[in-house]
């Protein structure tokens, strides 16, 4: 009898094993283990890119505070941590699941472009010229960030701590300073020819005209005096008086056209999240102006219509009909996507179930469909890979997801002088020539790829909470992990820890991870007409799932940040 079961159980392992999703997951760096970068927690979890600010969250939950406190202190952390791919010289989306409603709200804080701004502002002598709209004052779009995370607090919080006790931990940072990491070392490296451009710039990250390095310690004490004008005065710290004044006087004398009426004119704005199902989940992610929501749902969709979870994660049907999938959902976001208070799009359809089945219907399962024969060149996307994202539960269930950028790594390059303020340059973000609907127009917001997402199970409760930092990787990013935990049922750390792979419509050409794909598979795609090639993006997914009763936070293996609950 004993033998007999014995054997049953082998057999269940066996069994168990060979269903597994076998995937190929990444080395984590130097001095950790994967398992380092997952935490499990029964009431509450928060996953960023860097421990300090992760420490900083989970302190706000234990004394009480919300999600959406918790968020907020964890954005000004950040703009300290990171400032080199966020801060309150920026901007970015938000959604917000408050778990006593049953409702998910999304908002609105990205920059837009100055009231002065015109179509052809970048135009020299009949070309763009790109370097205008990626360095310096005429590349800063207005900052919103700071206004959405006070507009946030005022309309979402319940008040149980102060606004100025959610900023001080990140004054104290700015003040105390912190040790340079690999990233930021690397980021002031290859940035430092626009950085050393500007006095203040040059100051903060280039003393003694030399490049900050791993390991010396970075202090922003003008930063520290700009939150705490913050801290005192709301949002209104930011967008009157001095620091107002401050940055208006900085962007004009370089040649910017930011205004004080620009920066009177901020306020953020609640809209309707995108929802649409996907094998019996529903899959809650951020509407217009980012393309991420959409682009998002629309390649969902069409994956849909195949049976790749019986294929496998690494087939090469699996990795084709991806690829063809997000080949037509890049097309449709550059054709058709932009600012809905300039452009109409034509969400509901590119939604759509239906819509989507037609597109699949196009995809030949054995040929890959050139791209320049489904669009013109000139709809490119384009988007810098720099930004950051967390993701936040508290006790109550509600949650925060947050995807915050500058754009490129440290944005314009420009800091404002005597605020440590560090401006985007996300007027890089429209479309210089081509499409309509990403055009420069005053006032507008350039498209994104942002996705923070939200999902839900058949019966509404939450059971993952995700977004990434990598531009239009953002969308393969955060579409692999969902096809990871649904479709090849992995563990929240393998899902986020697989190899990935990308393709955006233009550059034709299938990017994937190191080591991701053998011989064999590489040589059937390369036969179906897929142009390989070997790229590691900088993928930073932050995770946080539901596994039985526990919520499981994972921080993605390719950085350095980190899980914790309680």
């Amino acid at each position: 009898m004993i033998s007999k079961f014995k054997s049953c159980f082998i057999f269940l392992l066996l069994f168990l094993v060979s269903c597994s999703p076998n995937l190929k997951l990444v080395d984590p760096p130097s001095g950790r283990t994967l398992g380092s970068f997952q935490a499990k927690a029964k009431q509450a979890m928060v996953v960023t890119a860097n421990k300090e600010a992760t420490d900083i969250g989970v302190s706000v939950l234990r004394k009480g505070g919300s999600a959406v406190d918790a968020a907020i202190a964890v954005s000004f952390a950040l703009s300290v941590l990171r400032p080199q791919s966020s801060g309150i010289g920026g901007g970015g989306f938000m959604l917000y699941f408050d778990k006593k409603k049953n409702k998910t709200v999304a908002l609105d804080f990205r920059e837009f472009a100055p009231f002065k701004a015109s179509r052809t502002m970048y135009i020299k002598e009949g070309k763009a010229d790109s370097k205008l709209a990626k360095d310096g004052a005429l590349s800063v779009a207005v900052p919103r960030l700071v206004a959405g995370l006070g507009d946030t607090y005022d309309h979402y919080s319940d008040k149980k701590i102060p606004w100025p006790d959610l900023v001080k931990p990140s004054i104290d940072l700015a003040r105390a300073g912190f040790s340079v990491y690999p990233h930021l070392a690397h980021s002031i490296l290859e940035r430092k020819d626009v950085l050393s451009r500007f006095n203040a710039s040059k100051k903060l990250f280039l003393p003694n005209s030399k490049p900050l390095k791993e390991g010396d310690i970075l202090v922003q004490s003008d930063l520290a005096g700009t939150l705490e004008k913050i801290a005192a005065k709301g949002w209104g710290g930011f967008y009157a008086g001095d620091v107002a004044t401050a940055i208006v006087r900085s962007v004009q004398l370089a040649g910017g056209l930011i205004t004080i009426d620009d920066l009177m004119a901020v306020e953020p704005i609640e809209t309707e999240p995108l929802e649409q199902t996907y094998q019996g989940y529903i899959v809650v992610t951020m509407p217009p102006p980012s393309s991420g929501g959409v682009t998002l749902i629309e390649t969902l969709n069409m994956l849909e219509e195949f049976p790749i979870s019986r294929w496998g994660p690494y087939h090469p049907k699996t990795i084709h009909v991806m690829t063809e999938a997000l080949r037509r959902s890049f097309i449709d976001r550059a054709r058709y996507l932009g600012d809905p208070h300039f452009v109409k799009i034509p969400l509901k359809g590119l939604i759509a179930k239906n819509y989507a089945k037609t597109l699949a219907e196009s995809i030949d399962i054995h040929r890959a469909t050139p791209t320049e024969s489904l669009s013109p060149k000139e709809l490119t996307p384009k988007e810098s890979e720099s930004t950051t994202h967390f993701s936040i539960i508290d006790v109550q269930g509600n949650a925060v997801v947050s995807t915050q950028t500058i754009n490129q790594y440290f944005g314009s390059g420009m800091v404002v002088e005597g605020t440590g303020i560090v401006l985007n340059d996300e007027m890089d973000d429209f479309s210089m020539v081509g499409s309509d609907a990403n055009a420069i127009e005053p006032g507008k917001k350039p498209l994104s790829s942002m996705a923070p997402t939200l999902v839900f199970n058949k019966k509404g409760e939450l059971v993952m909470a995700l977004g990434s930092p990598g531009g239009p990787r953002i969308i393969t990013a955060v579409l692999q992990t969902l096809l990871n935990r649904i479709d090849f049922e992995a563990s929240p750390l393998d899902a986020v820890a697989a190899k990935r792979i990308h393709h955006q419509a233009f550059p034709d050409e299938l990017q994937y991870e190191a080591g991701m794909l053998n011989a064999e598979v590489s040589q059937k795609l390369g036969a179906m007409g897929h142009a390989l090639k070997e790229l590691n993006p900088p993928w930073l997914v932050m995770l946080i799932s539901k596994v039985r009763n526990n919520w499981v936070g994972v921080s993605d293996p390719r950085g350095t940040g980190t899980a914790k609950g309680f």
